[in-house]
């Protein structure tokens, strides 16, 4: 395996690295770091506004019917996902053409601004803020995985750079919801003006660092080849599965209609616990390397699980069933992202546009689920669940039809 290296922005020439991708010291550079916390503080600001949509829609509690409230609440949720669908693939596309890491950098700073006035606007203007955000947040999830390849020695430093980043992603999750109740009990008008503050902050960070600008080093020859056209398409479509039956229960936890209804704190609760099965699942995979070595069983099993966890959430009678029911969806969703993102993304040249793709595709199941809820006959949502669980199971038997991943062979050096 040939390793043509490129120089680091703001790095020694050629400084020695080990296998773990870091300079000589054995250490990942502060820079990593700062970039694990663009990808939390982007997802934060997805799950942080989600428990506040019910009386953010609706602060007269009963100005709205309950249908026209639910309609609202689901809308504004899919809004988001909805943006980043649309504008992930542009970003990635840009980043192969362009210096990506300002358009990184830009991304965090518009994100805080648009996260700051939650709660002082109105319903119109509460859409166009959750518009401005999705598509800020479409730039720093893709564009980091980017950095990300790009600063990796090979593919098993890949992979670690990988599930440590998506396990900020989802951390993110977890604390989000956390950081808006307490900045709510100080700002009650203003929920997310302090998750706002530690978005800006942390884009400041980013200003301050060294992202590297391109590969370093990239893989040459030797290298696992890219997924195929059939092999890209059903990693996308399980991309698109996992995103939507994990935004369908979000959403049912939300609405009026429900089977069981949650005051605001329980759905925070609930939100957080969905965070801490994803990030648990990332410190998981990050002691194995299954990703690397046994994706496709890997891929099989864990939509097993998924698919059981949206067939039983629609009957869970208590908080300890619905407890658990959450945090396996969440673990769930959380490794599929992972496997996707990784095997999508290709190794000899990382591509901006393969991962917009692919966060368009979560972004799309995260979209259409609260979409179709919305619009079903109350009593119905169960359907939607049930519906989502059916196409995973599909997928177990179409995997193996689909994709191929390559053998890893263990360099003897």
């Amino acid at each position: 395996m040939v390793i043509r290296g490129w120089r680091l922005e703001g790095s020694t020439a050629n400084a020695p690295r080990d296998k773990a991708g870091s300079q000589a010291n054995g250490r990942w550079p502060a820079s990593f770091f700062v970039l694990l916390l663009a990808a939390a503080a982007a997802s934060a600001g997805q799950t942080a506004i989600l428990a506040f949509l019910p009386t953010l829609v609706d602060p007269a509690r009963g100005a709205l019917s309950s249908s026209a409230h639910d309609f609202h609440v689901a809308s504004l949720t899919a809004v988001h996902p909805l943006a980043a669908l649309l504008a992930a693939p542009l970003w990635g596309w840009i980043a192969d053409r362009v210096d990506y890491r300002a358009m990184l950098r830009a991304a965090l700073v518009i994100l805080a601004l648009v996260t700051a006035p939650i709660g002082l606007v109105g319903l119109p203007e509460l859409y166009a803020l959750r518009l401005v955000a999705g598509t800020a947040a479409a730039a720093i999830i893709p564009l980091g995985l980017l950095c990300a390849s790009f600063a990796a020695s090979g593919r098993a430093d890949q992979a670690r750079r990988f599930t440590w980043l998506t396990a900020f992603v989802f951390l993110g999750d977890l604390t989000g919801p956390l950081v808006a109740e307490v900045s709510a009990a100080i700002l009650p008008r203003a929920p997310l003006m302090i998750l706002a503050l530690g978005i800006g902050a942390v884009g400041a960070a980013l200003c301050a660092v060294r992202l590297p600008r391109w590969c370093a080093p990239c893989i040459d020859g030797g290298d696992l080849p890219a997924p195929t056209l059939g092999a890209t398409l059903i990693l996308l479509f399980v991309t698109i599965v996992a995103g939507g039956g994990l935004a369908a229960m979000h959403v049912n936890l939300l609405l009026t209609r429900s089977a069981i209804s949650l005051s605001r704190e329980e759905i925070a609760w609930m939100l957080s616990l969905c965070g801490l099965g994803m990030l648990a699942a990332q410190i998981f995979h990050g002691r194995l390397d299954w990703l690397v070595t046994m994706p496709r069983r890997l891929a099989g099993l864990t939509l097993g699980l998924l698919a059981a966890a949206l067939f039983l959430f629609p009957v869970a009678a208590s908080m300890a069933e619905l407890s658990g029911i959450i945090v396996a969806a969440g673990w769930s969703s959380a490794t599929l992202r992972l496997v996707t993102s990784f095997w999508i993304s290709g190794a000899a040249a990382p591509s901006g546009l393969k991962l917009g793709f692919q966060h368009s595709a979560a972004s799309t199941g995260q979209a259409l689920a609260p979409l179709a809820i919305a619009i079903v006959a109350p009593g119905a949502q169960p359907l939607v669940l049930w519906g989502i669980g059916g196409l995973s199971l599909a997928l177990i038997v179409s995997l193996p039809l689909a994709w191929r991943p390559p053998a890893i062979v263990k360099s003897s050096a």
